[in-house]
């Protein structure tokens, strides 16, 4: 079983596999700082001459989403990937903020640890979770972005895909062999190489007595579970409300990605909430569901160079 610490022939596997094309293989470096009670994981893709691309991936994930990504994404961009909150090896919710908005709280850590990074700007790229994170930042820290990268994610989602997928999560909570995880996601998942969902597996689970799990906080939020199934209802209304409320006040020249065969993201909602913005576009990556970045990395990276290099980092 290869360790995380030394992952080069795994990564070039996988990279081989779907055909990526990378300039050259090499590991980022792993980094830990103190933001909001808890110690953030995050991984530097080396190059900070370039401009910074920071990469918030979506829930269930880690930073190691965007691997086969940042390989060639590096050539162009400083690229900084964030375990966020409750996910990979970055630190849990304390006790005491647990019956916090869990969402507030990941709205606040990208605010800080935008702020550690301190560069005057930075081009935010955010999925599905992270996605979410990236539009509640945009409105109202205009200043600190070149551009906006949104993937796979509006304020209105398909519930279909978020049962799959929390059903996928469920069954596969604790298994005894990392392969059976392997065996569970290549059905889960077809569209991926299965030398690609080993690499992924490898940063997305950790050792535990009764075999592997994942590396995620599952715990259940009390703010949810004192409530009502109508006040349930009600609150997630009001969410969608506030995000449509970010959607459309965020001035920054921005680019919503959306998988081809996405089971979250409609067309409907992704031509909606370009619409509804000041300054979007919109394109569909090709054999790709909800997760983008890791179904045609290739493309998600091809894509967003495209948008940087046609809009430029200026105005």
């Amino acid at each position: 079983m290869t360790t995380t610490t030394d992952y080069l022939d795994d990564m070039k596997a996988c990279a081989e596999a779907i055909g990526l094309d990378a300039p050259e293989y090499v590991l980022p470096t792993d980094h830990t700082v103190h933001l909001n009670g808890i110690d953030f994981h995050y991984l530097d893709w080396g190059n900070p001459h370039l401009p910074p691309l920071v990469l918030l991936h979506g829930g269930s994930l880690t930073a190691h989403t965007w691997d086969m990504a940042c390989l060639w994404l590096r050539q162009y961009y400083h690229c900084i990937a964030l375990d966020q909150r409750g996910h990979g090896d970055t630190g849990w919710t304390p006790d005491d903020q647990i019956g916090e908005d869990n969402s507030d709280l990941m709205a606040a850590d990208t605010a800080a640890f935008i702020d550690f990074l301190a560069y005057p700007r930075v081009i935010l790229c955010g999925m599905s979770m992270g996605g979410m994170n990236s539009l509640r930042y945009a409105p109202g820290h205009a200043e600190r972005l070149y551009r906006l990268v949104v993937v796979d994610i509006a304020p209105v989602t398909m519930q279909e895909g978020i049962l799959e997928m929390e059903a996928f999560r469920k069954e596969t909570e604790t298994m005894r062999n990392f392969e059976d995880f392997l065996e569970r996601a290549v059905k889960f998942n077809p569209q991926r190489k299965p030398a690609h969902l080993k690499y992924s597996l490898l940063h997305s689970l950790k050792q535990v007595e009764d075999g592997w799990t994942w590396k995620q906080d599952h715990r259940r939020r009390a703010s949810m579970d004192s409530m009502t199934e109508q006040e349930q209802k009600q609150a997630r209304a009001e969410r969608t409300q506030s995000l449509w409320s970010d959607v459309r006040g965020i001035t920054t020249p921005t680019l919503l990605m959306r998988g081809e065969v996405s089971k979250i993201l409609s067309e409907e909602a992704a031509d909606e909430m370009v619409k509804e913005m000041v300054d979007a576009e919109q394109v569909v990556i090709p054999g790709a569901g909800h997760s983008v970045q890791g179904d045609n990395p290739k493309a998600f990276a091809r894509e967003l160079h495209a948008f940087i290099e046609r809009r430029g980092l200026e105005g």
